[in-house]
């Protein structure tokens, strides 16, 4: 036998794999049951898929890019002192640096 208040609470508007409506009490608040979804609180409230790690941040990306030359800059001068033949781009690269630490 169930208490007054339950019997009087409104229905599951869900509808069961036999094409019934469900027969359960709706979560308080909700219009489902806690077998069809009724429980559940949806997604997390903010949107956490937006929030910024910094490792892409334009600070970072510009210090991967003065580090990235810089090791280029080393491995052609690891050439050079060991007097391997250096690729044509490689050439351009250092003339291109050379001219910009000449101004």
């Amino acid at each position: 036998m169930q208490p007054a208040n339950l019997a009087d609470a409104p229905r599951c508007g869900a509808r069961t794999r036999s094409g019934a409506a469900c027969r359960s009490p709706a979560v308080r608040g909700r219009k489902r049951c806690r077998m069809h979804g009724g429980t559940n609180g949806g997604p997390p409230k903010g949107n956490r898929n937006a929030r910024k790690h910094g490792n892409r941040s334009a600070e970072a990306e510009e210090q991967l890019k003065i580090v990235r030359a810089a090791d280029r800059d080393l491995r052609i001068a690891a050439k050079l002192h060991r007097g391997l033949a250096l690729r044509s781009g490689e050439i351009d690269h250092m003339i291109r640096s050379l001219r910009k630490y000449n101004r």
